[in-house]
Formats: structure tokens, C-alpha cells, sequence
């Protein structure tokens, strides 16, 4: 299984990342988990070839989850793209979709065929020769989503946007790479939103992953790498890395 981080940047400006997004492929199957702005954009830079994707995974519809949707399915269009592209999203997909379908873009509605599937709380998704489970998450009052993917024996857990969280705790049971939002800095933040540094680090602890990878991270986590780096260390054995677009991990 490879795994490619496409975004790993915030709805802050930044001139190296984008908004969140990961391509998850194997030789039979190529899925998006999130495809927030400048996502399509990294699909192009990695020339992947959007022909061959089989499905999208969007944990939210935050925009920087969501925004890279539609100029997505405009390029498959363009691309003579002849397959139903399978959605997977929770049941806020509904409103969402009859706003940017049957409002902002009807051009695009019958140009690209999508097949559109609710995911409940938890819910088992087999996919060719993936599997990928759901978990709630808890950010604010949003419905949202994270992911576990495992495929020949391997499991990765991807947060999505989220405090810490019970549920995702027992989702990453297992898991081989841990890919969790740090959105911010220890301090005084609203309760409930995402994840700082000593946060993450007893999460760790409790799910004891080989590898941690830093995603959804602001401005103010890429400067202080080495710290946020050393805190979240400090109650686990596993090996913790920021992520950079564009950075490939295999399973």
C-alpha cells in the first residue's frame, strides 16, 4: 500500500502546503481520503492519473476537507473519465450536494456519473482489495469522520480534524501508521477542535503506532517542528515525523 500525502497544510496561506488530502493506492485501487484546495493541483505534480481513481472519502465539509470536489470532477470530465467515481461522505452530503450540484454548478451534473454513499458513525467500507472503516471524531459541533485503511495485513488510521477522542483511540487499534491532525500549539484554544502537541503525545501512548505523522499542521507548528517533534515523543516509542506534501509512506 502507498500512501501519499497530497495536503497537509490548514486554511492558513502557505506557500509549501495545501489543504488536506492523501492518495491511498494499491495495485488494483487508488482512493482520496479529503481532497481540500490545491489537492488536485499535487495529483498533477505526482502525475497521477485521475482516470484510474476509483473513489473519494471526504471525513467533512469544512472547505478545506472539501474545496478541490468539483474541479475535480470538471478534470475527469475533460479527461474522458468513463467510470461512476464512488462518494463517500456523512449523511451532511446530502445539502452539500444540492448546493454546489443543483445551484452553483448544474453544468457539471450529468458530465461526470457519482455514486454517493452515507457513511454512518462507523461504518465497514470494502473497496477492491481495501477495507476502510469510519469513526466519529469530535470537532465542535461538526459531523465528522476519520479513517482506518488496511490492506494485506498493513492499517493506517487517518484522523481528519479532531480533539482528542475516545473514538479514534479504538478505530487505531493496531494501526501501523497514525496519520493525526496537531493544528496547533499547547495553550488555551476552544475545547473540542483539534489536537496540540501534549494532546497528541498521550494519544500516542495509548495507541503505540510505529510511526506518527503530523498533518493538518498551521504555520506555527512548522516553526516550532523540532519542539512539537520532541513533546509528542516524550510518551511513545514510535517514530514521529511532520508531514510534507508530497511525502510517500509505504506498508
Amino acid at each position: 500500500m502507498r500512501v501519499v500525502l497530497l495536503g497537509t497544510g490548514t486554511s492558513y496561506p502557505d506557500s509549501n502546503r495545501v489543504q488536506s488530502g492523501i492518495l491511498v493506492e494499491t495495485e488494483n485501487t487508488r482512493v482520496l481520503l479529503d481532497i481540500g484546495s490545491g489537492v488536485l493541483h499535487r495529483l498533477t505534480q505526482l502525475q497521477f492519473d485521475i482516470r484510474l481513481l476509483d473513489a473519494v472519502f471526504i471525513s467533512h465539509f469544512h472547505i478545506d476537507h472539501c474545496a478541490d470536489f468539483l474541479p475535480l470532477c470538471q478534470s475527469l470530465w475533460l479527461s474522458g473519465y468513463d467510470r461512476t467515481l464512488k462518494l463517500f461522505a456523512p449523511p451532511s452530503v446530502r445539502e452539500w450536494s444540492r448546493g454546489v450540484n443543483d445551484i452553483a454548478f448544474t453544468y457539471l451534473r450529468e458530465k461526470v456519473l457519482i455514486e454517493t454513499t452515507l457513511l454512518q458513525e462507523r461504518h465497514v467500507v470494502p473497496l477492491g482489495d481495501l477495507s476502510i472503516a469510519t469513526s466519529p471524531t469530535l470537532h465542535g459541533n461538526y459531523d465528522t469522520r476519520a479513517f482506518r485503511v488496511e490492506h494485506g495485513g498493513k492499517m493506517l488510521t487517518y484522523s481528519s480534524d479532531t480533539a482528542p477522542c475516545r473514538d479514534i483511540i479504538e478505530l487505531a487499534e493496531g494501526t501501523d501508521i497514525l496519520i493525526h491532525e496537531c493544528n496547533w500549539l499547547d495553550g488555551v484554544h476552544p475545547e473540542g477542535m483539534h489536537t496540540s502537541p501534549s494532546e497528541l503525545a498521550r494519544i500516542a501512548e495509548e495507541i503505540d503506532p510505529s510511526k506518527i505523522v503530523l498533518t493538518h499542521v498551521s504555520p506555527e507548528i512548522v516553526e516550532n517542528k523540532d519542539k512539537v517533534i520532541e513533546i509528542v515523543s516524550r510518551r511513545t516509542n514510535a517514530e514521529v515525523i511532520l508531514g510534507e506534501d508530497l511525502m510517500i509512506l509505504e506498508l
